[in-house]
Parts: structure tokens; C-alpha cells; sequence
């Protein structure tokens, strides 16, 4: 089997189930959510994405974890566990590319993420409708000890 043909299934399925994962019962923890949006983000970013969606992109996948998370210490949990999934997402597309970077772009560019709305207190609409009530606006967060 193509191991090329493998790895363009994964992130077909990355972004398929990312984007289909609004029913109750398909919907993945925030840690697996997480997983998701950083390996999204890592990815991109190996290819050089340099446009104003790779920043609107960490903005609304922050929220997204800030809102789903229900204390502060699972807030940075989820944050520490996109930044691990990003970078070692970057470091695999870099070390043995599977997809090329423009079909890596292309999906990336068109993500329904980018309909998401975020508002100035933190809340998020997302592309299906959802809304994520901002339970701790983004200054409330403390430092990391």
C-alpha cells in the first residue's frame, strides 16, 4: 500500500471528522480536540503558512479550548497538549512529508473553521451554529507557575 495514499486518508479524516463532530455523541474531548487542532495548525505551518488565516486559525482554536474546558488548569492543559501535537505534526510534515504543501494549503484554506466567529469577550460561534460561552475571558488567565 502507498504510504502517501495512507497519509492523505489520515488528514482527509483529520479534517472530515474535526468538521462533522457536532453530534452529542461523536463529539471528542477537549484533549482529543485539542489533538486535532494542533496537528491542523503543525501541519500548516511546516508548509509555510504565512497568511492572516494561520493566526485567525490559533485564535479560534485557543478559544475553542479555553470554552470547552471547565477549570483554568484544564484550560493550560489543553493549551500545552495543542502546542505538543503542533509541533510534532510540524516536525513529522517536515522530516517525511506524505501530502504536498499545496494540497496541505488548499484543505487548510478551506477548513469551515474560518466561518467561526470570535467575540471580544472570548465567546465563539462556530461554522455549524454551535456557541461556546467564554466561561473565563482570555486576560483572566494566570501564568503558568
Amino acid at each position: 500500500m502507498n504510504v502517501g495514499f495512507f497519509m492523505k486518508k489520515i488528514v482527509f479524516f483529520l479534517i472530515v471528522f474535526f468538521t462533522f463532530q457536532t453530534a452529542a455523541n461523536n463529539t471528542p474531548s477537549i484533549m482529543e480536540e485539542a489533538e486535532m487542532l494542533g496537528t491542523m495548525s503543525g501541519i500548516a505551518q511546516a508548509c509555510n503558512e504565512k497568511s492572516k488565516k494561520i493566526s485567525d486559525f490559533e485564535l479560534i482554536a485557543a478559544r475553542i479550548i479555553a470554552n470547552k474546558t471547565s477549570s483554568e488548569e484544564e484550560e493550560i492543559e489543553g493549551y500545552q497538549h495543542y502546542a505538543r501535537k503542533k509541533a510534532a505534526a510540524m516536525r513529522k510534515q517536515k522530516n517525511n512529508p506524505k501530502l504536498s504543501c499545496n494540497e496541505i494549503l488548499r484543505r487548510f484554506e478551506n477548513m469551515p473553521i474560518f466561518k467561526s466567529v470570535v467575540y471580544s469577550d472570548g465567546s465563539v460561534k462556530l461554522s455549524d451554529g454551535t456557541f461556546l460561552k467564554a466561561t473565563r475571558p482570555p486576560a483572566q488567565l494566570k501564568k503558568n507557575k
